[in-house]
């Protein structure tokens, strides 16, 4: 009795091995017509549902495969499902995500997270140097009324500031000129750079009221200023207000600088909230520094409100520019030829981060990088 349920036992799976076979056999279906397919790198990519999409939190629900790599699954067979998909495939992933989970390493989900749409991504800001139409202000004081605007800026949480390092480099090579604004070098420097704005801010009037006999306070002040905000990618002027900061507004003081501080503290404070405005309209970028085989170094991290396993469409570069053709207002722009997708894997330095490649290849320094909502 013994033998025979040994003997039934080994017949039965012959049978489901012989079936399974059938269905995972080396036959390649032909892909119908209307099946999505992108082209990368000379091999053709089918775009599939994911079969961990419902098995695994963070698993996206579609996949690309590469079409001469196409096996039917079994599911297809029976249920006519469009479910194609490399066997091994599977088992390197499943593999996978088991060891990841056993290591505490777990992310999410092997395929990476699309980033959520409400996530807010801080805007990589530059102040250009403060123009003072009045001669009013000496070198310290404009120097402290940029720190204190890149202070307010920071909390805003909206943007990423970046200091005096890279305005040297505008300076050594000329991409900017005291009270001249060139749009071509601001698209180059944020181009090169991934610097999604540039903000300009030109003092017009400083007035100092000593008013006589009033207390121990004697001194307010009138300012007004011109903020502007340049778009970083095309250098087009996206935003442009006149801010003024009245007597009533500005604590009095015991003498002039005293009260000058108090205005551009005002100041700062009116600039930041402005900048919100056109900063909250902008798209992240940024771009590929480094490729070094499997991994692709790219600038921003932790401090833009990137996440290792984020998923990031990696293009060739920009796309065309987009006006409002009523009004002739920038938009912003189409995104270039799309290269691959790339998922976040480390942080590393100050703001920079390595990812690795999920589609596509023949990734380069230079390309451009978008969020993969």
């Amino acid at each position: 009795m013994r033998h025979y349920r040994q003997f039934m036992t080994i017949a039965i799976l012959c049978i489901i091995a012989v079936f399974t076979l059938s269905c995972f056999g080396s036959n390649k279906k032909t892909v119908e017509k209307e099946q999505e397919i992108i082209t990368e790198g000379g091999e053709d990519y089918v775009k599939v549902p994911n079969p961990l999409y419902s098995v695994w939190q963070g698993q996206p629900e579609y996949v690309y495969v590469p079409k001469s790599q196409y096996r039917p699954l079994l599911g297809e067979r029976f249920a006519g499902e469009d479910v194609r998909i490399k066997t091994k495939f599977l088992e390197r992933k499943i593999a996978r995500l088991e060891k990841e989970l056993k290591s505490g390493d777990y992310m999410g989900g092997g395929g990476g997270v699309a980033i959520p749409a409400n996530r807010i991504m801080k805007k990589t800001v530059v102040l250009l140097p403060i123009e003072d139409q009045t001669g009013s202000l000496t070198k310290e004081k404009e120097t402290r009324f940029s720190q204190v605007i890149n202070s307010d800026l920071a909390q805003t949480n909206q943007a990423e500031i970046l200091g005096p390092t890279v305005l040297k480099t505008f300076v050594d090579k000329k991409w900017w000129s005291k009270d001249t604004v060139d749009q071509d070098l601001l698209a180059q420097a944020g181009t090169t750079l991934g610097i999604q704005a540039f903000v300009r801010v030109k003092i017009d009037r400083l007035e100092i009221i000593h008013q006589i006999g009033t207390g121990a306070g004697d001194y307010k002040a009138n300012l007004a200023l011109t903020l502007t905000v340049y778009d970083g990618l095309s250098g087009y002027k996206i935003y442009n207000s006149s801010i003024n900061v009245l007597p009533e507004e500005i604590p009095s003081a015991k003498n002039p600088a005293e009260v000058v501080d108090n205005a551009l503290k005002a100041a700062a404070s009116k600039i930041a909230l402005s900048v919100v405005i056109p900063l909250s309209k902008l798209e992240w970028f940024t771009h590929v520094v480094r490729v070094d085989k499997k991994k692709i170094y790219i600038l921003g991290g932790r401090n833009n409100g990137l996440y290792v396993g984020d998923l990031l469409n990696v293009y060739d570069k920009p796309g065309k520019e987009i006006f409002n053709q009523l009004t002739g207002e920038f938009l912003g722009r189409e995104p270039g030829k799309f290269k691959g997708r790339i998922q976040l894997v480390e942080f590393f330095g100050v703001n920079a981060a390595i990812a690795k490649p999920v589609l596509g290849e023949s990734f380069k320094v230079g390309d451009f990088v978008k969020l993969a909502r």
